[in-house]
């Protein structure tokens, strides 16, 4: 085995573990958290979260890709990028807070929706300097560090979150919970810098301002890009009511959590990739034909389950009675989770290959195409379904097959000369023969458990019965297993 693929494997094993426990916390709190808050304050709670996270774009100025890429190529000046990324963004975390207090205080929002607002924006300080320290270690390829720390957070937000929640705390409360939570994370990622660099130089402004403004494609991605992602749910608060908000947020968060499998694979890949870019880019072929087959082959699954079992899934987190109409927009999105895959696949390459300016075109297009489906679906779906959100779902779709065909058409095209679709075809295949299973399986009144396993056994097989799985993929997922492991077992036998 290649390594490049020990390397990808290795951070995807650190990866997974870490979002396995992650994972785990977060739909404990998806358990509680909209239960005992209710759709309302649930709602203003996303709100206030969805609209700081548009300002923290102006501290990060799309450093996270710029920084992991520039440690891959020049690791020993990872001390110099660090500190001067870090001073940059204390800065740019003064002016994003100040625009953070002013939109607060100048909309027509609850004020409970304001206070929250306010508190993620002190938590942007120390949010954007641990996000720094992750890049650097993504340019490492060293991703069990950090890992720490996102393991500290979400455990930490969890355990005290949903003990705060059922004891009666609002919105807010879990607000000032989040946020020291994020810290934590930044403390424990503060811990371990010295494994990139034990002696941080002094802060060099000169050098500070060229990488803020070679990151400035990147910003510009990133802005946009988060734009219509979250330009939705601030577009309901306004042509919805609040309750409407919190039906969409309940179904975009369980979404959000499905996109682990290409978060985990493109935080892993996208060094390797940025490095054999700079290095010999005609040898980036394989890895990223065996990357989309990868993103297929676990993306197909999960749409076709996120789909058929919306109503369970609705039902088991959040409750029924309150969040009814969150069902159908997660079958919206469900049906649309292999399209989002694709898509982030399709942008890690296209960063890694240095195509950020075309990337940062296509988001800024896809701007206006997302804002202008959502102005006249969301009060159209909320006149004739009393529901808003489904608009905002069907545009979220609709502008992010826009983004795919934009992004396959500026991909160079040498890079997949000798790839093929097979694999991806034969995915589908098996995928519509899930749905089927599942579909007889439902016309017996088979136990909703027994239908997921059953429909994945049926997958699973097809796909090793078409050979759409080989045996280099099968060493790929042996090496996911950490070494200690696979030497205990080794000395077993």
């Amino acid at each position: 085995m290649s390594e490049i693929s020990k390397s990808a494997t290795r951070n995807v094993a650190v990866l997974t573990l870490t979002r396995i426990i992650t994972w785990t916390s977060t739909f404990l709190l998806m358990m509680f958290l909209p239960r005992y808050l209710g759709p309302v304050d649930y709602g203003r709670y996303y709100l206030g979260q969805s609209i700081v996270a548009m300002f923290a774009l102006f501290i990060e100025f799309g450093g996270n890709y710029s920084i992991t890429k520039a440690v891959s190529r020049a690791r020993d000046e990872a001390g110099h990028i660090i500190v001067n990324a870090i001073s940059i963004r204390g800065i740019l975390w003064l002016l994003s807070f100040i625009g953070v207090i002013t939109y607060a205080l100048l909309v027509n929002y609850h004020s409970s929706v304001k206070i929250i607002i306010m508190i993620f924006g002190v938590g942007m300080l120390w949010s954007g300097a641990r996000s720094v320290i992750w890049s650097a270690f993504g340019g490492f390829e060293m991703l069990k560090y950090p890992s720490y720390g996102a393991i500290a957070e979400t455990v930490f937000i969890a355990s005290v979150g949903i003990t705060a929640v059922v004891l009666g705390v609002g919105p807010i409360g879990f607000a000032v919970i989040t946020i020291l939570g994020t810290l934590l994370n930044f403390i424990i990622c503060l811990k371990f810098i010295r494994k990139m660099a034990p002696i941080l130089p002094k802060i060099d402004w000169k050098a500070a301002r060229k990488s803020l403004k070679d990151s400035l494609p990147y910003f510009l991605n990133s802005v946009f890009g988060v734009i219509y992602y979250r330009i939705d749910t601030v577009m309901l608060s306004f042509m919805a009511p609040e309750r409407v908000v919190g039906w969409y947020a309940a179904s975009y968060r369980f979404f959000e959590t499905l996109m682990f499998v290409p978060s985990i694979f493109t935080i892993a890949i996208f060094p390797i990739m940025s490095r054999l870019w700079g290095e010999d880019n005609k040898s980036l072929g394989r890895p990223l034909q065996k990357s989309l087959d990868f993103i297929f082959l676990s993306g197909v699954p999960l749409s076709v389950g996120a789909f058929a079992f919306s109503h369970q899934i609705i039902q088991f987190f959040y409750g029924i009675e309150a969040y009814q109409q969150s069902v159908m927009l997660l079958m919206i999105f469900g049906a649309g989770i292999l399209l989002f895959y694709i898509d982030i696949m399709l942008g890690t390459i296209l960063l890694a290959s240095d195509k950020h300016k075309q990337l940062t075109v296509n988001a800024f297009i896809a701007i206006f195409v997302n804002v202008a489906l959502n102005y006249f679906l969301i009060p159209y779906t909320q006149t004739h379904f009393g529901n808003g959100g489904i608009g905002s779902a069907i545009a979220t779709l609709v502008t992010e097959l826009f983004v795919m065909v934009a992004m396959l058409s500026i991909i160079q095209k040498d890079i997949f000369k000798d790839s093929n679709i097979s694999v991806q075809l034969k995915a589908l295949f098996s995928g519509c023969l899930m749905a089927l299973a599942l579909w007889f399986m439902r016309s017996l009144d088979t136990p909703i458990i027994l239908q997921g396993c059953l429909s994945g056994v049926v997958y699973i097989a097809i796909l090793f019965i078409t050979r759409a799985i080989t045996s280099d993929d099968m060493a790929l997922i042996g090496h996911l297993i950490p070494d200690r492991f696979r030497k205990i077992k080794e000395t077993q036998e």
